[in-house]
């Protein structure tokens, strides 16, 4: 079964850095079989990553030590039934400034979980972002 995993972090990285992310990553993800969608807003990440637990494992190892970001929190990691990004291998549409104060809100949480809420406007803005690209 196939998972899928939401994580934000804070960005360190120029508008260079992020193309070069996209470009190793659709190429890494594609060999792993991994689907999914970044969003770069001028202080955050978010990404989601669909695939086998042992390719979205692999790929969260790498990311977990890149330097270009800071304070990786993964939000959601569960089982899916389909893929919501099955037609990337990373889906990326420049940086998304106006969704700084969506990541945000989830990554100065108080509590442990994040609110649901919170968590569909973030996705839902990230599959909005997909379907501007087609």
């Amino acid at each position: 079964m196939d998972r899928s995993l939401l994580y934000v972090s804070q960005r360190l990285a120029t508008d260079d850095d992020i193309a070069a992310i996209v470009e190793v990553s659709r190429a890494r993800n594609t060999a792993l079989g991994v689907t999914g969608a970044l969003v770069a807003s001028r202080n955050w990440f978010a990404q989601i990553l669909e695939g086998t637990s042992g390719a979205i494992d692999a790929l969260m190892d790498s990311i977990g030590r890149d330097g270009r970001h800071r304070d990786v929190q993964v939000l959601i990691y569960e089982d899916i039934e389909e893929r919501q990004f099955s037609d990337w291998a990373l889906a990326y549409n420049g940086s998304a400034y106006f969704v700084d104060g969506l990541i945000e809100v989830l990554a100065n949480r108080t509590g442990s979980a994040p609110e649901p809420i919170h968590l569909r406007r973030l996705i839902g803005c990230m599959a909005e972002f997909t379907r501007c690209l087609h």
